[in-house]
């Protein structure tokens, strides 16, 4: 006697053999198949595979489990359904549910199992193997989870409709959606394990991490009443140095929404740029939902993670407690708002009742006042938006212009006030967050390390003293600088002449009236034609913060591997000493974009014929709106 295995199932040959064992198949419905050789074009019914998963008497299967699986995957390949005749912990007896067809297996444990093996095998079918509909009777919500196994491991996100899709393609049957949801949900707690427990883990994740990178900083606080998961703050020591020593002193705060099975979480995140203008994630946190609280006590573990007390301009979509925060943790430091959304806000707040052709030239005048680098610039912006909208320019007051307005914001800032940095981290973590708390955590942290790394040696081949962004914005400035006139005060204060205006620079004070070289602490083209005409290298003016050997130093110190083979088995979901947070789902699908900032709505309804907010056309009460022919 003989055993081989082959892909979760051993064949057991001997010289007796039924001859009825294994039937010729020629009358039947595997002639339905195209076995591969399909045209370009057309759909799979089935692979070859799974028609011969089922093939003849002796085979054995490591499982009851796996058996019932792999006649489920044959039956549904073959297109006819099966009953039970005996079904118990030694012997399995199935029929086909038409009762006048011959087909029939019989298994049975193998000794003491928990093998089971064919003992006795019809594979002739006289029922035409017809299943009458679309679907299949035997596609129950654990064969849509091994269905799916394989496509989850590699696409945390595998939504249930491309599910639904996959399965038409590759199986020739349909599933209802809750089939799918449901068998989505038993293969991600198969793979990750019980949601519940992954927060149970939390703890040995939290002295295991502090162990592998030391210097970090890592905060996790659960309730000591109820023993409910609070809120988990993570820095690495190499993140927090490498910010220090290698990225430019801003920071983008920002929350996004997060699933855990059926509890709602946030995700809190601050990051930076580096020399080339790249995400760099400095800190982050899990906590149950975006409040005051919770927003104090991350920017508290983010002061205690950073290694200087250097000035650092905060730049945020204006969230929920931020705008008082900040000032209180950081008094010193200056808080910008982003223009994204307060572009988002001005169109819903003030701009809504409008036509638009004027509520387009109302936003253009509010980018003019946005990106103002002069003081003279924004008087002249401030004063086009009275002259359209006086209704406008008091909206502008009302909102903070000091903190979104380039000439206005009094922090040290290198580049626009832009948080789409904080939009590129949300879309980054995108298939970590339907993760498991303990799996999301650590998905994050294996990206930063990924990503760090993949920079080291990119920046290694570099070969030019600022990194490739910036010395292409130094070329170009140096090539525009060919064609300015330059009239020399006295070696330092220069005036330089571009279509008939004058610019005056100051080399030792390192400013330009433009207000671009302020701005991004980069050479502008007219500062460059001065520092020329001196024959000196722009290059020593340009901010270190942008040079190759800075960037280099942000990535010196490496986020360290965590491993994970010795954790402990998880416990059973009454055994947790750490439970999940006791926010509950909301009604209806759940929400994965970003969360709105303070005043911004997800839709104004306006009215058309009176322009107000909060109704339409046929329900208006009010006189017609036709301010000024608009």
């Amino acid at each position: 006697m003989k055993i081989t295995q082959f892909q979760g199932y051993v064949t057991l040959t001997s010289e007796r053999r039924n001859p009825r064992s294994r039937a010729d198949n020629s009358g039947s419905s595997l002639e339905l198949y195209d076995r591969g050789h399909r045209a370009e074009g057309v759909l799979p019914v089935l692979t070859q595979y799974s028609v011969d998963r089922i093939h003849s008497v002796g085979q054995v299967f490591i499982s009851k489990e796996l058996l019932q699986m792999e006649l489920t995957n044959y039956t549904i390949a073959r297109g006819f359904n099966w009953k039970y005749l005996k079904n118990d912990s030694v012997r399995l007896t199935v029929h086909c549910n038409v009762s006048v067809c011959p087909w029939r297996l019989h298994a049975s444990v193998v000794r003491e199992g928990p093998q089971f093996a064919i003992k006795s095998l019809n594979n002739i079918h006289s029922c035409g193997c017809d299943i009458m509909s679309d679907g299949h009777p035997r596609t129950s919500k654990k064969w849509v989870a091994n269905a799916a196994m394989g496509k989850l491991v590699d696409k945390p996100t595998y939504r249930a409709s491309e599910m639904m899709t996959n399965i038409r393609r590759e199986y020739g049957i349909s599933i209802p959606y809750h089939q799918a949801w449901w068998g989505k949900e038993v293969a991600v707690s198969s793979l990750y394990g019980d949601f519940r427990t992954s927060y149970h883990m939390l703890n040995w994740y939290n002295e295991r991490a502090l162990q592998s990178n030391p210097g970090s900083v890592l905060s996790l606080e659960v309730d000591p009443e109820t023993q409910r998961f609070k809120r988990f703050f993570i820095c690495f020591q190499a993140s927090a140095y490498g910010f220090e020593v290698g990225c430019r002193p801003m920071l983008f705060l920002d929350g996004t929404h997060i699933k855990q099975h059926r509890v709602q979480g946030v995700i809190l995140a601050a990051s930076a740029l580096n020399g080339n203008n790249e995400l760099f994630t400095v800190a982050y946190s899990i906590v149950d939902s975006e409040t005051y609280d919770n927003w104090v006590w991350f920017l508290q573990n983010l002061k205690k993670a950073l290694l200087s007390y250097r000035r650092i301009a905060f730049l945020s979509d204006r969230g929920k407690g931020l705008k008082e925060v900040i000032p209180d943790i950081f008094p010193n430091d200056h808080h910008g708002y982003c223009f994204q959304h307060i572009m988002q806000n001005f169109n819903d707040q003030c701009a809504g009742k409008y036509t638009a052709p004027f509520k387009k030239l109302l936003r253009k005048i509010l980018q003019r006042i946005a990106y103002a680098v002069t003081e003279q610039e924004f008087q002249d912006a401030m004063m086009a938006m009275e002259l359209n909208s006086t209704d406008a320019k008091e909206w502008v007051l009302r909102n903070d212009v000091d903190h979104w307005s380039h000439a206005r914001f009094p922090g040290q800032r290198f580049g626009e006030l832009y948080s789409n940095l904080a939009e590129s981290f949300n879309n980054w973590i995108h298939d970590a967050r339907s993760l498991p708390i303990l799996q999301m955590v650590d998905k994050i942290r294996v990206q930063m390390m990924e990503m760090a790394a993949k920079r080291k040696i990119d920046a290694a081949l570099w070969d030019t003293p600022y990194c490739p962004k910036v010395q292409k914005i130094i070329e170009k400035n140096l090539q525009e600088r060919r064609s300015l006139g330059i009239c020399r005060s006295d070696g330092i204060k220069f005036e330089v002449i571009e279509n008939m205006k004058t610019y005056a620079i100051d080399i030792h004070e390192q400013t330009c009236s433009c207000g671009h070289w302020q701005l991004v602490k980069i050479p502008c083209k007219h500062a460059c034609a001065a520092i020329g005409s001196n024959k000196e290298a722009v290059t020593q003016y340009v901010s270190a913060f942008y040079s190759t050997e800075v960037y280099r130093a942000a990535y010196e110190r490496n986020i360290q591997p965590i491993p994970t083979f010795d954790m402990s088995d998880p416990p059973q979901p009454s055994d947790v000493l750490i439970k999940p947070p006791t926010t509950k789902r909301l009604p209806g699908r759940s929400r994965k974009r970003r969360i709105h900032s303070r005043g911004e709505v997800d839709h104004a309804y306006i009215c058309s014929r009176c322009k107000q907010i909060g109704h339409n056309r046929r329900t208006c009460s009010n006189p017609p709106h036709n301010p000024d022919g608009f």
